[in-house]
């Protein structure tokens, strides 16, 4: 599930690229915006011409931004300056990390259950995103996982089903039971508008 970024925000289909942030820019209205990645067939366009890339994956780029205990912005810039001088010029940088009760996802995550988002995260992913505005980085923002680490799909499920759950690699539900629970996400409504709501935070954020 992926969302294109640049200060506002575009997205559609499961993985698509992302923009460059500076200087900011209202939310883009139509498929040609200025400065937006789109999709024409099998093409990428950015401004009606041809977009390559070399990418890269940062997923944790809005921790490193987070002006919090685990935060380290100096770190992070120092990665990007890296990065930028090996010629990346497209990153994969989590906008989502589910609170819950999997054995393995990582903490603390974006949100939980209700809408108490984690605002420091929050700010954390904008600081990431201007500091690669600044070195001509665009960004993929993929907004939830399949897999456990980040709590993802099967966190979701857990918040409206009553907390039912499995845990990844767990040797009373061998693969593909992970897998196969997981799936029932895209069919459950109730999951799938906590999703949507936490969409509408990221396009909505200023």
């Amino acid at each position: 599930m992926t969302l294109i970024a640049r200060r506002g925000f575009i997205g559609s289909g499961a993985l698509l690229a992302g923009c460059t942030m500076a200087p900011p820019l209202s939310r883009p209205t139509g498929a040609g915006a200025q400065g937006f990645v789109r999709r024409e067939g099998v093409r990428l366009l950015v401004d009606d011409q041809p977009y390559r890339f070399v990418g890269g994956n940062m997923w944790y780029a809005a921790y490193l931004g987070a002006d919090a205990p685990y935060g380290d912005r100096a770190r992070l810039e120092r990665e990007l300056d890296a990065l930028a001088a090996m010629g990346v010029t497209n990153l994969r940088v989590l906008a989502s990390s589910e609170e819950g009760p999997l054995k393995n996802s990582i903490k603390p995550g974006f949100r939980g259950p209700g809408k108490d988002y984690d605002r420091t995260l929050l700010a954390g992913l904008d600081y990431a995103l201007a500091e690669m505005g600044r070195r001509s980085i665009r960004a993929v923002l993929y907004l939830t996982n399949f897999w456990e680490w980040s709590g993802g799909m099967m966190t979701y499920l857990s918040y409206v089903n009553g907390g039912n759950y499995l845990n990844m690699n767990d040797p009373a539900h061998p693969w593909p039971a992970f897998a196969n629970f997981n799936a029932q996400f895209y069919g459950n409504r109730a999951a799938m508008d906590l999703y949507r709501d936490w969409i509408r935070t990221v396009v909505g954020r200023t």
